[in-house]
């Protein structure tokens, strides 16, 4: 085929794939999200089962399922106490709004003065920029994405369900779909290398969001910060989406924080804690233990978490890495797309596994 007509076909391919993913989210997305939980499900109950010959793996898995639904059970009750301890709250952190909003307000004033504005302020910056109208859309949208997720809870429990029911199939379905024993070998081959990829994201990244919890808990209950709790549940949470997650895991509760500290010498020590927690963790931490388990580049890393939160809101977010992992392992497989699949790794070595590229190429049967 000529390279020219390969590339339009590759271009119209990504296109349709795009629309596609866009138009379909509302089913996509939750599907996606149960295989996220049921590959922890069922990592976990793998895991248990490998404790002991003893162990069945049934029992593991309802240990994993049991664990899940109580996790879900202590997040709903912490965020049920978070709104009504903020409710009660509310007055307090009314007035000092207010007294924040007045100390801004002078400062915005004494540097147009500077600037010979002497009648700029808050109000005039609002004008101008639409703060407000930003922020709040912002959040909006935070907050639908949530309501989108929590709505669609019982679908994704359904789903989940079902994976786990045709669980049992999947080796019998392989067979069927790849009769040939050198391609089932191949796809399966592909299959173990996505989930194993993915299992070591999601294990890493669950450690170093548990590890940066506790930590930052400790720094925000020392400190004496109200709902310490629902904010170490925040920067859990949060630190699954790249970068900005990590970011907006110390901002949120800094935000708070200056809401209800009214010494800024506590304020500073907060912020100092949370950042050098954060600091520590990434850069220290993070790298060596991530290792080959997310072999994408910073820029790509970006660009995915851009792309999928476009298309799928926080879902998208939550999930951009080990979706992109799994689409380079795919695109590696062919000589065709193999070179996307390059330009998205780290390393130049998009197949996740210790194997040459050279001889991955050639291991790929004719389909």
């Amino acid at each position: 085929m000529d390279n020219t007509v390969r590339a339009s076909l590759l271009f119209l391919s990504f296109v349709v794939a795009i629309a596609s993913l866009y138009f379909i989210r509302d089913i996509l997305a939750p599907f996606a999200l149960a295989v996220f939980f049921w590959l922890i499900i069922d990592a976990f109950a793998r895991w248990i089962d490998g404790l002991s010959d003893k162990v069945p793996y049934w029992l593991g898995l309802t240990v994993a399922i049991l664990s899940v639904v109580f996790g879900f059970g202590v997040i709903a009750a912490i965020v049920t106490n978070t709104g009504f301890q903020i409710a009660d709250e509310a007055p307090y952190y009314k007035t000092r709004l207010f007294e924040i909003l007045s100390w801004v307000d002078g400062v915005v004033n004494s540097v147009g003065g500077w600037f010979g504005q002497s009648d700029f302020s808050l109000q005039t910056l609002e004008e101008r920029l639409g703060i407000t109208a930003k922020a709040q859309q912002w959040l909006v949208g935070i907050a639908a994405s949530m309501d989108n997720v929590f709505s669609q809870i019982m679908m994704i429990i359904i789903y989940v369900a079902f994976l786990f029911v045709a669980q049992s199939s999947f080796p019998k379905k392989m067979d069927e779909l790849f009769p040939d024993e050198t391609k089932r070998a191949w796809a399966g081959n592909v299959a173990v290398r996505i989930r194993t990829a993915v299992e070591k994201y999601l294990s890493v990244q669950t450690l170093m969001s548990l590890i940066q919890t506790i930590l930052s808990y400790i720094v925000m209950a020392s400190l004496g910060l109200d709902n310490a709790l629902f904010w170490a549940m925040v920067i859990f949470i949060l630190n699954y989406i790249p970068i900005v997650g990590g970011i907006l895991a110390v901002i949120l509760p800094l935000m708070f924080g200056l809401v209800q500290f009214e010494s800024l010498t506590r304020f500073g020590i907060l912020a100092g804690g949370l950042f050098l927690v954060q600091f520590i963790i990434n850069n220290t931490l993070q790298p060596k233990m991530m290792g080959d388990s997310m072999n994408l580049s910073a820029l790509v890393v970006v660009i995915a978490l851009v792309i999928w939160t476009a298309l799928w809101g926080g879902v998208g977010a939550f999930l951009s890495a080990p979706l992109t992992v799994i689409i380079m392992i795919i695109l590696a497989q062919f000589p065709t797309t193999r070179w996307i699949a390059v330009l998205l790794s780290a390393d130049g070595h998009p197949d996740m596994d210790d194997d040459p590229k050279e001889e991955k190429v050639e291991a790929i049967p004719s389909l």
